[in-house]
């Protein structure tokens, strides 16, 4: 790993007995759940600045018999060069747990347990991560050059050769986090692949699985991912919420009704004008809407005022 990343914070300690990190628990309570909505870096930082109205997004998801997800590589981009999870990070995590909602930190390797309870083969489980490698890295990447560096990650990932192994998901995701740069798409790689992998689970409905993230990219890698996939290999669909458009959700599902609350979530952690995917009244097809967040928030609240897609 790069110096300067760990994927066990310093502080650590300050989130133990807030978040699961047992294998076990962490396989029944993502089959267990109704949602599962997993956290990107640019996101948690966001709501993290919230104050009392944080309490409107951990409303829904605890109405939507969810849990919250965040991974190694996620952690590690919370952690940062300094290795040390910042107090307003802990004190979020801590909030969602007091809140009543489970927060799994999870090695992404330890989705291979998840699958395992529902396929009877390595080599299954291992296809669909070949799939999924295959058609979220993009040809300038550090998982791509992690895989030039690594022939042996290459010749199972990406050709797809001795799939029996039950190792192929360990060798993967630890050859990934361990070349983790400042400034690199990797976390968002690997959530987009740890991802697809789960949306396989047999029997599962869609928007079980989600992503909160307010990064553009992010939401357009697995636009693309979904719809490049063959049918017979595409997973049920993957729900991308973006804050803004959580917050439109939050409201039209009566979860939140003031104005002001509406606006604080809209502009936390950012400064000026929000720049959104969306639909107006008159509108034909989508468009990126620049608005502050006080008339984002004035059209959200209008009837046919606005549909926020990202």
């Amino acid at each position: 790993m790069v110096t300067g990343y760990t994927d066990v914070p310093y502080n650590m300690g300050e989130i133990a007995q807030y978040v699961v990190t047992d294998e076990d628990r962490i396989v029944s309570e993502i089959i267990g759940a109704a949602r599962c909505y997993f956290y990107d870096t640019c996101s948690l930082r966001r709501h993290a600045c919230l104050d009392s109205s944080a309490e409107y997004i951990l409303r829904y998801i605890k109405g939507q018999r969810a849990i919250v997800v965040i991974t190694r590589c996620i952690l590690m981009e919370l952690a940062s060069h300094s290795g040390v999870l910042n107090p307003e990070y802990i004190d979020y995590i801590r909030r969602i747990s007091d809140y009543g909602i489970t927060v799994l930190v999870v090695y992404e390797e330890s989705f291979f347990s998840v699958m395992e309870v529902c396929f009877g083969t390595n080599a299954t489980i291992n296809e669909y991560l070949c799939w999924a490698v295959r058609t979220t890295v993009g040809p300038v990447s550090s998982i791509k050059d992690m895989l030039k560096d690594n022939p042996c990650v290459n010749k199972e990932v990406v050709c797809g050769k001795g799939l029996d192994s039950s190792g192929v998901y360990s060798r993967f995701f630890q050859a990934a986090r361990g070349v983790k740069e400042s400034g690199d798409n990797l976390g968002e790689d690997l959530l987009a692949i740890c991802l697809q992998v789960l949306s396989h689970i047999p029997g599962e409905p869609d928007w079980k699985f989600c992503m909160i993230t307010d990064d553009k990219g992010a939401a357009a890698k697995m636009d693309r991912i979904f719809k490049k996939v063959k049918h017979a290999h595409r997973g049920r669909r993957i729900g991308v919420f973006s804050t803004p458009r959580l917050a439109q959700t939050l409201y039209r599902e009566g979860v939140l009704h003031d104005r002001e609350s509406l606006c604080a979530i809209l502009g936390a952690g950012t400064n000026g004008n929000l720049s959104v995917l969306g639909v107006q009244q008159y509108d034909i097809d989508s468009a990126e809407i620049t608005l502050t967040k006080d008339k984002l928030a004035d059209l959200i609240m209008q009837p046919d005022g606005i549909a926020i897609i990202f």
